[in-house]
């Protein structure tokens, strides 16, 4: 907090722990209202008539904001009860005195009950914030200045003429300005003290900033000192300045505080008969309502300003407190982001951009998007122009930048709210996805790889042969061949030796198809004792490669088992793939080759014609 502004936390009421603390809060209650009603009217009252302004209600108003409505009863027995010791000590104990107190705290429940239900229809905040912002303290005067006060004061008047011989329509008038500026001036102040919001906001202050607050209220109250302290100049004028220097430097709350202190120094001088209303006591009761219009002129006009003033300095300090804890997530994020104008053009970036680009966050700024190196720009481009023509999804793209080739990186682009036609910006996240891409890449791998052998299964190499037809088809050069490949009387080695043996048999030739073949060519088994191999070569040059893998399986025993070398060889078909020609079409071949092979005796190559 950098004043003493107060925030919805700082105002979070008095906390409602157990029905056990209720007896507390009513004696404080009781003691503080009787204390004020007898400081009041001894001050600013003749005895009979209404005082000049009436903050002793404004001590329960508070309290029913602040506590659960199961509090209110003993809070209202407490104030209606001190309203009695207050108005029997100093008014003497007649009947009216009863009537009297029924009437404040019913126009206090009355406030109370406005502001809150008023509070959970209408307004976020809690119904006891009642100078958060200028939806709020426009709520409070409506309430607790004008309709609460009023009521109270029509039935008010007619007690103080039957009981204390009071004109009607000045009693009314008295009570209703009396009872308005009570409520108006103190309760937000009793409020901030009774759930500990003053208390907070000096521990929060530093000493420097301390000692600014207590040089700001000296002023203030220097200056009511030289308005009120003496009676040649009226200088009623000075305490609208200090009042709005205090809402600006140290908020709502120093505010609050500055308005009683103005209420109060105004009843004193009226006590004494002093200050710049004192000419006008020649009149009975004259100087009281000036100072009470001179009150309402002041609060309407400095309250409201300073309240707003306080609530967007509180909105200020808010929105700086959550950029920097936003900022403070970014430069930690695992994700980097990059902040783009509605033009394209990097405004800010944060996070790890070095890690991920090579790059620092300043190099970025000011650069369009096409233009941001790493060799992401190109991507990053084609992001945001596929978002630009439809921003109904979100795209995304995988890439790999120049200056770090080793890692994948992908990109997703949100375009920030706006109104329709009017674009304000978008938001480019960068991802790391390199482990997840090669567990993608390990977990592809093992649904195409044959358990056994180690070689593409049937799936795998399907998968390669589409990819290298359409490799060959967009380049009318670039030769393919396919090899199917069967073992010999495989069937008979099972049946001979059991199918474990028969099992080492197929791995013992899949490592020799693979060492007879080159390095870039699939070798794949594609079932039982089939196996494929595709070749990047032409017809001639695979037909050699093929050869040598026949000579190379049948040269040698493929397994011992015991005292029983087993012999096996295999049969192979080719087929080129030309111009055009589908993947069915190349295995139908190479399979019609494969035939041949075995027709002709096995243990041989045959090449589709």
């Amino acid at each position: 907090m950098t004043g003493m502004n107060g925030s919805p936390d700082d105002n979070a009421g008095i906390p409602a722990r157990r029905g056990t603390d209720r007896p507390f809060w009513a004696l404080v209650a009781f003691l503080a209202y009787a204390c004020m009603a007898v400081a009041t009217i001894m001050l600013t009252s003749n005895g009979r008539s209404t005082a000049a302004v009436w903050p002793a209600d404004a001590v329960i108003l508070a309290l029913l904001l602040s506590r659960p409505r199961s509090d209110w009863p003993m809070l209202l027995l407490a104030g209606a009860l001190a309203n009695l010791v207050g108005n029997g000590l100093t008014r003497g104990w007649a009947p009216g005195i009863i009537g009297l107190g029924a009437i404040n705290m019913a126009q206090t429940a009355l406030a109370a009950a406005l502001l809150a239900g008023w509070g959970r229809r209408q307004s976020t905040r809690d119904a006891h914030d009642v100078m958060g912002d200028g939806h709020t303290i426009g709520r409070f005067l409506l309430c607790a200045g004008l309709i609460a006060p009023a009521l109270g004061a029509g039935v008010g008047a007619v007690i103080a003429n039957l009981a204390f011989a009071q004109p009607v329509w000045p009693s009314l008038v008295r009570w209703f300005t009396s009872n308005a500026l009570g409520f108006v001036i103190f309760t937000p102040f009793f409020i901030a003290v009774f759930d500990g919001s003053y208390a907070r906001a000096i521990e929060t202050l530093t000493p420097h900033r301390l000692a600014r607050a207590a040089a700001l209220f000296a002023a203030h109250g220097a200056m009511l000192l030289l308005v009120f302290g003496q009676s040649r100049i009226p200088l009623l004028f000075l305490p609208f300045p200090t009042l709005l220097l205090l809402a600006f430097v140290l908020g709502r709350l120093a505010t609050q505080a500055g308005g009683m202190l103005v209420a109060l120094a105004g009843v004193l001088a009226l006590a004494h008969h002093t200050g710049p209303l004192a000419p006008l006591h020649l009149v009975p009761g004259f100087a009281v309502q000036c100072y009470q219009v001179y009150l309402a002129v002041l609060l309407c006009t400095t309250l409201p300003v300073a309240t707003i003033v306080a609530s967007r300095t509180e909105a200020r300090a808010l929105l700086a407190e959550r950029e920097g804890l936003l900022r403070l997530v970014m430069a930690h994020s695992p994700d980097a982001i990059i902040g783009l104008d509605h033009a394209g053009v990097c405004r800010w970036a944060a996070g790890p951009l070095r890690e991920s680009l090579g790059l620092t966050p300043d190099a970025l700024i000011g650069q369009p998007i096409a233009q941001i190196g790493g060799g992401a720009g190109a991507a990053l481009a084609r992001l945001y122009h596929d978002c630009m023509r439809d921003d109904r999804h979100t795209p995304v793209v995988e890439l790999r930048p120049t200056l770090h080739p080793g890692i994948t990186l992908e990109a997703s682009l949100r375009i920030a709210p706006h109104d329709p036609g009017q674009m304000v910006g978008s938001v480019i996240t960068l991802r790391d996805i390199t482990v997840r891409k090669a567990r993608e890449t390990a977990i592809s791998r093992r649904m195409e790889i044959d358990d056994l052998t180690g070689l593409l299964n049937r799936a795998g190499f399907r998968t390669r042969l589409a990819r290298a037809i359409e490799r060959s088809h967009e380049a009318a050069a670039r030769p393919l061949t396919l090899a199917l490949i069967d073992v010999d009387h495989f069937k008979a080695i099972n049946d001979t030796h059991g199918h474990g043996v028969g099992d080492a048999a197929l791995v013992e030739i899949a490592r020799r198809l693979v060492a007879g073949t080159r390095e870039g060519d699939s070798v794949g088994r594609l079932g039982g004792d089939e196996f494929g191999v595709l070749f990047d070569c032409d017809l001639a040059a695979a037909r050699a490669i093929a050869d040598r893998v026949v000579r190379l399986v049948a040269a040698d025993p493929i397994l011992t088992a015991g005292n029983v070398m087993v012999l096996a060889s295999i049969s192979c078909g080719l087929a080129a793939c030309s111009a055009g020609m589908a993947r069915e079409a190349l295995f139908d071949s190479a399979d019609l080759a494969l035939y041949e092979a075995k027709r002709s005796g096995r243990n041989a190559v045959r090449s589709a014609a």
